[in-house]
């Protein structure tokens, strides 16, 4: 088979995968399009223009060509006459619906890795930060745990309390533990009841917490635990207290 043959077939089965609800008259005239540039002579953005013109309304569905679309601008190749220069390079219009869908499945995934690593970052600094207030009675003085006087003692305890009650709700954000998992963990911490002090005397640092936000859900859930020790008559059940609500 000829180079142009091949090359042309090639194509033609590029845009069968990319567009199979496209008539194939239409695929051929494509695929024959592409070889008549590529084949001659570098692509231009003229070129690419051009294709779009041509084929944009009989590749794509009508619901792709009313999302809201960006340009395509290639960057220059050696020997290009059109000058792109200060162009930002997007995708072109007939970027085929499962191509873009599965770049913004990746998009996301790459978000959400981001986020995963920020937190377990954050995660880490905010341990060794309260590692060294357990060491440092100095240190400590400059961590919230209420506006009351607390002996010494009784402030390192608070500090602990802080440290696991942090490295639970971290677990859960990066995905470690589930809601189910997140209630279980909680309502054992808060059945020591000097985790159910320092959840009251710290009340007023999460006045303030934005209601949408992961933590604040985890707060309200912990809420919910304290309320359920504080009434029942014997708090040694802690198995008892309560069902993980819906998350």
């Amino acid at each position: 088979m000829a180079p142009r043959e091949s090359a042309e077939r090639i194509i033609e089965q590029m845009l069968v995968t990319s567009f199979p609800d496209v008539a194939y008259g239409t695929i051929q005239e494509a695929a024959l399009a592409v070889c008549d540039v590529g084949l001659r002579r570098p692509p231009t953005v003229t070129d690419a223009v051009e294709f779009e013109r041509r084929f944009r309304d009989r590749l794509l569905p009508e619901e792709s060509r009313t999302e809201d679309r960006t340009t395509a601008a290639a960057s220059p190749r050696p020997g290009e006459e059109e000058s792109t220069a200060g162009v930002t390079p997007r995708r072109p219009l007939w970027w085929p619906p499962a191509r873009r869908r599965e770049e913004q499945r990746r998009q996301a995934e790459n978000r959400e890795a981001r986020r995963h690593s920020a937190l377990l970052a954050a995660g880490q600094r905010n341990s060794e930060l309260l590692a060294a207030a357990l060491e440092d009675p100095e240190l400590a003085d400059t961590i919230y745990t209420g506006e009351a006087d607390i002996p010494p003692g009784k402030k390192r305890q608070f500090l602990f309390v802080r440290a696991m009650y942090n490295s639970i709700v971290l677990a859960w954000m990066t995905g470690a533990i589930v809601w189910e998992e997140l209630h279980g963990r909680m309502r054992v911490l808060m059945r020591q009841p000097v985790a159910r002090e320092y959840w009251e005397a710290t009340q007023p640092e999460r006045a303030s917490m934005p209601r949408d936000t992961d933590e604040a859900r985890a707060a309200s859930l912990v809420d919910e635990i304290v309320q359920i020790f504080e009434s029942i008559d014997e708090p040694d059940e802690w198995w008892i207290v309560g069902e993980p609500p819906r998350e």
